[in-house]
């Protein structure tokens, strides 16, 4: 599963706003509060969630693109290489994708209330953060990942495959990571439609050069799976640095010029504030990767088909999950704003709209993965053996479990608006760790390997009902705004057109 898509579409939290100094500014905020605070929720909902449901199709499509290759040209064990390196990348990511929340939060709610160079201050401070962060996480997995591939009791027919593909995985770190807080910020500033233009190019490039470079064909150096992290890392850094030059180019809002370049030195203060409100996001992708890391590691326990099996059946779940992750996305884009100007009353209808929106697609699409049978399934698993077989047994119990995962995120999502972190991370935390790693671990003496894969809807399902009993009675409500009381910088300039 492309767990690092799902993630960054999921917490791609901003509103959909571009203000200038200048009383030219007036217009755009006008034409904003007629969308997302006075207009209709449910077709304000659906534009926005589309340029984040075909970014996340295009990343998921990426990431079975090049498990399609790895599995028919490296075979059923190097699958199971891409289903560890993407844990470990999310979990690792976890600090930047809550640098990434806050971020887009403050610049959400900074645009809203017209205050420009407060967004240049959150901007500058968010970038410095994830840059000197990523080189820092890339550099200690990379030593580390031999011993990491050994915590986790890789089979040894996959051990191989797992250490080159998470060593290269490393090098791509952090164009990725400064590229996934830039497209949140995007977001935060109003644009959709820009991130969506250049992943498309991230994406494109990346299902060339990696087939590319796996096989060798038309003259490449053949790299084997490493050629799946070159052409990824090659494919990012053009997109990033496109996406630099658009955003320079275009004067977007979270560009900085002149003077405002001194703020990618971050201000303590401001860093600090933006680190509390994105630690409980950290932590949740910790904790919601941590236990995925956790059950991988029972899932090797029975062997290296039961292995491959798992990493083919995930790399259908993120195609069900994509609805979920784009509406949660513009939920919470218009429920910020809407907080923001103080329009309470509007919130709910976002809640309850986006969710029945979110179930039902996800519905459909599961029920669509179902009528396919195993054909998917047969893209990157040879048909015939075990293998396949086992995927699409762990499939039959699993997948309609991300149906209730499609409320949760929504229901988080409106929580997050309103700088609400930390219940969705303590929920997750007790869901996952509490409730599903030991449902999986207590009940494979009775059910064998199929405890891991019941544990899945088993642990959807009661963040759901939790999810649902905190959004009704918790007092997340009660959250000031982002930068609320935070005091100015000294001479802050204001650009004008920017």
């Amino acid at each position: 599963m492309n767990w690092a898509a799902r993630h960054e579409a999921w917490r791609g939290v901003g509103l959909a706003l571009a203000v200038t100094a200048s009383a030219s500014a007036q217009s755009p905020v006008r034409a904003l509060h007629g969308r997302f605070i006075d207009g209709p929720v449910t077709p304000t909902l659906l534009r926005f969630a589309l340029p984040l449901l075909l970014t996340n199709f295009l990343h998921s499509l990426s990431g079975t693109w090049g498990a399609i290759w790895v599995g028919q040209v490296l075979g059923p064990n190097a699958l199971t290489a891409v289903a560890t390196a993407n844990v470990i990348l999310l979990m690792m990511m976890g600090a930047v994708m809550g640098m990434g929340t806050a971020a887009a939060v403050a610049i959400g709610q900074s645009l809203g209330a017209g205050d420009l160079p407060a967004v240049k201050r959150v901007v500058g401070s968010a970038v410095g953060f994830v840059i000197a962060f990523s080189l820092l996480v890339a550099a200690a997995v990379w030593a580390l990942t031999p011993s990491i591939v050994g915590w986790m009791g890789t089979p040894e027919a996959a051990r191989g495959f797992t250490i080159t593909h998470l060593r290269f995985t490393c090098l791509a770190m952090p164009s990725i990571f400064t590229y996934l807080v830039m497209m949140m910020m995007m977001r935060g500033a109003g644009d959709a439609h820009t991130p969506f233009k250049f992943t498309l190019l991230w994406i494109g490039l990346s299902m060339v050069l990696g087939p590319l470079l796996l096989t060798g064909a038309f003259g490449f150096p053949r790299l084997g799976i490493a050629g799946l992290g070159v052409g990824g890392l090659l494919a990012n850094a053009t997109a990033l640095g496109a996406l630099v030059g658009y955003v320079y180019l275009r004067r977007s809002p979270i560009a900085l010029h002149g003077e405002d370049i001194r703020h990618l030195r971050p201000d303590p203060v401001l860093l600090r504030l933006l680190i509390q409100r994105g630690v409980p996001m950290a932590m949740e992708t910790l904790v919601v990767q941590g236990s995925y890391f956790t059950l991988l590691a029972l899932v090797n326990q029975h062997g290296a088909a039961t292995a491959a099996a798992y990493a083919g059946a995930a790399q259908l779940w993120s195609y069900v999950q994509m609805p979920a992750n784009a509406l949660a996305g513009s939920m919470s884009a218009m429920a910020a704003m809407n907080i923001g100007a103080g329009r309470w009353d509007r919130v709910d209808r976002i809640a309850w709209r986006g969710c029945a929106l979110s179930f039902g697609i996800s519905l459909a699409a599961t029920a669509a993965m179902y009528a396919l049978g195993d054909l998917p399934l047969r893209l990157f698993i040879p048909a015939g053996g075990e293998v396949l077989a086992t995927a699409w047994h762990i499939n039959l119990i699993a997948l309609w479990g991300w149906i209730a995962l499609s409320a949760s995120m929504g229901l988080f999502a409106i929580m997050r608006a309103n700088g609400a972190m930390l219940p969705p991370m303590l929920i997750f935390g007790l869901t996952m760790w509490l409730l599903r790693v030991p449902f999986a671990e207590l009940l494979q003496p009775v059910l064998g390997a199929d405890a891991i894969w019941w544990s899945f809807p088993f642990g959807s399902v009661c963040a759901a009902a939790m999810a649902l009993a905190w959004y009704r009675r918790g007092s997340w409500r009660q959250g000031r705004l982002l930068l609320a009381g935070l005091s100015p910088a000294p001479a802050e300039e204001t650009h004008v057109g920017e």
